[in-house]
């Protein structure tokens, strides 16, 4: 026991000197422990994948329990009809909330064919822009408004070309909807996600 405990206490201060993450206090049995930080390793490692603050990460859509991103014609790089699917899918019930994965403000909100009710913002601190489609009602939110991490932006649904309820979220590389598409499954497997 008392092994485990300086094992503990040497990792997290290795992890927050080379790592930046904060030393946890030791409780009276001596042994660090920290709300914050979750596990040791990579995931506690403050990266654009890990939290680093409170102005997120966070996953954009608010469940309980684990989370349904399909199979693989839901993945980012899938077929679609000419094209590639450049966002990945996650399943939830209609109306489920979703919300900003970062502070960020609003670029965009619209309705077409395609996208359905979306809304884009921009997180100027990561230089990206998540983008947020199919939702069943538009976005309350207009172009310039600022957002925190974990507020709610819209509800999932249905809207535009879509079959069945879902979000099709999107990651872009800089600020706009036009900009490169990277793979958000990855991260979205690492974000936590916000209690109801």
């Amino acid at each position: 026991m008392a092994g485990s405990a300086v094992l503990g206490v040497v990792a997290t201060t290795v992890l927050s000197l080379i790592g930046g993450v904060p030393l946890a206090p030791l409780d009276s049995d001596g042994i660090g422990r920290s709300r914050n930080l979750a596990a040791v390793g990579p995931a506690a490692l403050p990266t654009s994948q890990a939290i680093t603050s409170e102005s997120g990460p966070v996953h954009p859509v608010r469940v309980e329990g684990s989370i349904d991103y399909g199979d693989s014609g839901a993945r980012f790089g899938a077929s679609r009809w000419g094209h590639v699917h450049e966002g990945q899918d996650v399943f939830a019930n209609s109306g489920t909330p979703l919300i900003a994965v970062r502070d960020a403000v609003v670029l965009e909100t619209g309705n077409d064919g395609g996208r359905g009710n979306y809304v884009a913002v921009y997180s100027a601190a990561e230089d990206q822009t998540y983008v947020y489609m199919h939702m069943l009602r538009p976005s309350p939110l207009k172009r310039g408004d600022e957002v925190p991490a974990g507020a709610e932006v819209g509800a999932m649904g249905c809207s535009g070309s879509c079959y069945g309820t879902h979000l099709h979220f999107e990651i872009r590389t800089g600020k706009g909807i036009e900009k490169k598409p990277v793979d958000p499954l990855p991260m979205l497997q690492r974000w936590p996600q916000v209690p109801e």
